[in-house]
């Protein structure tokens, strides 16, 4: 999940240089009540290092969320 003012040059990189789908969320701040994008994004653990740098480069201030899947299912992963 990343959180992140620079939704559209994100979402771009991950499809285009990471090679990933992503789903864009509408949210609200907690704190603020500001609405806000946020960008889910499924990637293997070989890919985590990259895409975070990527990320990061485009938007040192982004805020990511990593969270462990048992299983993902649907195009781009095989089922082992």
């Amino acid at each position: 999940m990343i959180i992140t003012d620079h939704v559209e040059p994100v979402r771009e990189a991950l499809l285009n240089q990471v090679d990933r789908g992503v789903t864009v969320w509408q949210a609200e701040g907690g704190y603020t009540k500001e609405e806000r994008r946020m960008i889910m994004c499924v990637v293997n653990q070989n890919e985590f290092s990259r895409t975070s740098q990527i990320i990061k480069l485009i938007d040192p201030k982004a805020f990511i969320v990593v969270m462990n899947a048992s299983e993902v299912i649907g195009e781009g992963f095989t089922k082992h």
